[in-house]
């Protein structure tokens, strides 16, 4: 079956006037992962910068750059204005670290930008899941089913054999690292 999210029915949230790209969120800092140096004649491919500003996020190697898993996007307001909340529904639960998983991307959602977003899919814990279902208690749109964390580490122009081999070699570098948490973001655009 193929993965629905939000961008499927832009249509209903245009009537409800929600703007999906401008939903709060909690994130999770993490240790930045440098971009990968080139060894044994491999070559990197080219990176993809938004065209429309306004998706910043949308900027290369970015797992230097903010470094972060979500745990829950789809605030119904801004994550700092859900902060006493958002203390209270986590008010005992901590997360120390993140182990890698796998290496894999998506496609872009967004027609007038073409790339591959490459990601570190995390290791479930229990502890992790947790985190997402005490924040899921306050007002919020699930954007995408089901929670599947990762940590966004590149955005890619869309080439399938260079996405391949990228993804090969990060696997080999990155997949069994234990990645350290560095501090709850209320969605700080930094």
């Amino acid at each position: 079956m193929k993965q629905l999210n939000s961008h499927n029915f832009e249509k209903v949230y245009k009537w409800l006037g929600i703007n999906l790209d401008t939903l709060g969120c909690v994130m999770l800092d993490v240790e930045s992962i440098n971009i990968p140096s080139k060894k044994d004649n491999q070559t990197l491919p080219s990176f993809y910068y938004a065209k429309d500003r306004e998706r910043f996020w949308i900027d290369g190697w970015v797992a230097s750059k903010n470094a972060h898993i979500t745990l829950l996007y789809g605030l119904l307001g801004d994550g700092k204005d859900f902060g006493l909340h958002i203390k209270e529904v986590l008010e005992g639960w901590e997360l120390k670290t993140i182990k890698i998983k796998d290496i894999g991307y998506f496609e872009s959602p967004y027609p007038d930008e073409s790339y591959y977003c490459v990601v570190a899919h995390i290791e479930m814990t229990s502890n992790l899941l947790e985190g997402h279902q005490r924040l899921e208690f306050l007002p919020h749109i699930n954007t995408f089913t089901g929670y599947k964390p990762h940590l966004t580490l590149a955005y890619i122009n869309k080439d399938e054999v260079m996405r391949d081999i990228f993804i090969t070699n990060l696997k080999k570098e990155l997949v069994g690292k234990s990645i350290e948490i560095k501090s709850l973001n209320l969605g700080d655009k930094k």
